[in-house]
């Protein structure tokens, strides 16, 4: 099997551990590349710019007071990144990573104009240049060989692509959907066969659209994966009939004390029954976080003595609320938010909710589900949890067991049971 992703993101890196604890020789192809994907990813890029002598090169650091520059001029750190100077003049801004090796090099002209971009891969090569007109815009972006060679040609205003062969043209798109089908019909249909199955991972509206390309008169995708129901109901909406939602589960679950501390997110102040189990539940600690700024009516709640309000909550501090909490209230109205209830699973949250307020009942245990005016019985439930740890590991074997069961289903492979339960 191999799978495709519009993009290697964190979602893609989980989805692609997953499917290589059940088929270890899945192969990976990402159509974008940031010159630092992981050595089990192969891209496009990569096989146009690199042929098929990539695995031949070898990782380098390009610590960036190693960057080569014009003879007398300098290289200076400025906090959290680098730049070039000439008689004083500003020249370069030096982007870096944590190892400080660098990523990106932006070129100035003396006003300040960023005129040239150029970007460095983890051979410790500058394997692209981006090209800017005086209002910022690409006006060009170009891919090099090891040699230096230019490979690729892109003109995103225009949507042009050249393709060139030691320096010669050896084909012309018109846009990067042909540039895609060709590299699928040369290194797919090509070289792998056509017995090999193929399914597409869709994070944004960019794969949404290839998911409904067909080359060569071919059908490309077995299945085309989601793990945002919101995308997929597009594909859906769109005439897609292979679409598949796809929930990630971690290698080892976090461990969960069953301390009476519990999230919930929301996009509004719609909460079912939320002042009562506040009342009610003087042992647990709710915290209520949102997208947006709060209204009077969360901002009260949060004069409760057990009750944290988190307007605007940012990316650090929903991390740490994860790692914190061991159950999750899925008593919001409206929309999911922040994926929370896939989310939840994955930190071993005992997510709780109402018939009217669940998001994703196939991810949760039935007695964890009540009626929609039974907020008693939730609250009576939720005292005998955070009093009985084993009662939460036995509901927590049941929730991490359906999630395991939908992804044996979709994927027509078995997992191994997980660690930590």
């Amino acid at each position: 099997m191999r799978v495709v992703f519009d993009k290697y993101t964190d979602d893609a890196g989980k989805l692609l551990k997953m499917m290589r604890r059940t088929e270890p020789d899945t192969g990976a192809v990402a159509l974008e590349d940031d010159g630092f994907l992981p050595n089990t990813i192969f891209s496009l890029y990569e096989y146009f710019v690199y042929g098929q002598n990539c695995e031949a090169l070898k990782e380098r650091d390009l610590h960036y007071s190693f960057l080569k520059v014009p003879e007398f001029w300098e290289i200076r750190t400025c906090g959290a990144h680098g730049a070039v100077y000439d008689m004083g003049c500003k020249k370069a801004n030096i982007y870096y990573n944590k190892l400080q090796n660098v990523q990106h090099v932006e070129w100035l002209m003396e006003d300040g104009w960023i005129y040239r971009i150029d970007y460095y891969n983890k051979y410790a090569l500058r394997y692209a240049s981006e090209f800017l007109d005086t209002d910022g815009k690409t006006e060009s972006k170009v891919f090099y060989s090891h040699r230096n060679q230019e490979v690729i040609v892109e003109q995103p205003q225009s949507g042009a692509i050249t393709l060139l062969n030691e320096g010669k043209i050896k084909a012309l798109f018109t846009s990067r959907e042909e540039l895609i089908e060709y590299f699928f019909t040369e290194a797919f249909f090509t070289e792998t066969g056509s017995e090999e199955s193929r399914v597409l991972f869709v994070q944004d509206q960019e794969g949404l659209r290839l998911s409904q390309r067909q080359w060569g008169g071919r059908c490309v995708w077995e299945s085309v994966w989601f793990s945002n129901s919101a995308l997929m109901n597009q594909y859906i909406d769109m005439g897609g009939k292979n679409g598949r939602r796809i929930y990630f589960i971690p290698e080892e679950y976090p461990v969960n004390d069953a301390k009476g501390e519990a999230l919930i997110l929301t996009c509004s102040d719609q909460l079912q029954g939320i002042e009562y189990l506040i009342h009610e539940l003087p042992e647990v600690m709710f915290h209520i976080g949102a997208n947006t700024q709060v209204s009077e009516k969360l901002l009260k709640l949060g004069q409760c003595p057990n009750v944290r309000i988190y307007p605007q909550i940012g990316r650090e501090q929903l991390s740490a609320l994860w790692s914190h909490c061991d159950f999750y209230f899925d008593i919001n109205h409206y929309g999911e938010i922040h994926n929370a209830i896939d989310t939840a699973h994955q930190n071993n949250l005992l997510i709780l909710g109402f018939e009217n307020t669940i998001h994703c009942r196939e991810l949760v245990v039935e007695e964890c589900i009540f009626s929609q005016s039974d907020e008693k019985k939730l609250a009576g439930e939720m005292k005998k949890l955070v009093n009985q740890p084993e009662a939460v590991g036995e509901r927590l074997v049941k929730q991490q067991k359906k999630k395991r069961e939908i992804w044996e289903r979709q994927s027509g492979t078995v997992l191994q049971k997980e660690k930590g339960i």
